[in-house]
């Protein structure tokens, strides 16, 4: 199944279903419209990590920001969730959409009860076995 590695808090708020987009600087292949990914969260990260919101999406992302941040369970270097790319254009109406940038549109996100820890990411698109 393929997978996209994404840094903290955004894998998080994407598994979730808080944030509905994920941008890039490049379009999502066409071949993965429509297919389910898994969301890894990047084992790339140091003590603390910057998050610069907008106020609207503060209001969407403050409690599980709140509750991962105080409980310190943040999970880094494992895969988390699901996710449909349902789209990919460039400058969508979400909140979450960068303008200029690649909005790849996500749906029907799903949380893993039990995330696959010590996963090793990659940049892009990769392939991962879910019977590992």
């Amino acid at each position: 199944m393929k997978a996209i590695s994404i840094k903290q808090p955004w894998a998080s708020l994407i598994a979730h279903g808080i944030k509905d987009i994920e941008n890039r600087t490049w379009s999502c292949p066409k071949k993965y419209i429509g297919q389910r990914a898994l969301i890894h969260a990047s084992g790339c990260h140091g003590k603390k990590f910057e998050i610069n919101l907008t106020d609207e999406q503060m209001k969407l992302a403050f409690p599980l920001i709140t509750e991962k941040s105080i409980s310190g369970k943040w999970e880094f270097g494992a895969i988390i969730g699901s996710v449909v790319i349902a789209d990919c254009v460039q400058n969508h109406p979400s909140v979450w959409a960068e303008k200029g940038a690649w909005n790849c549109v996500l749906k029907d996100a799903i949380l893993f009860d039990k995330p696959i820890s010590d996963v090793k990411g990659k940049l892009s698109f990769w392939n991962y076995n879910l019977e590992e």
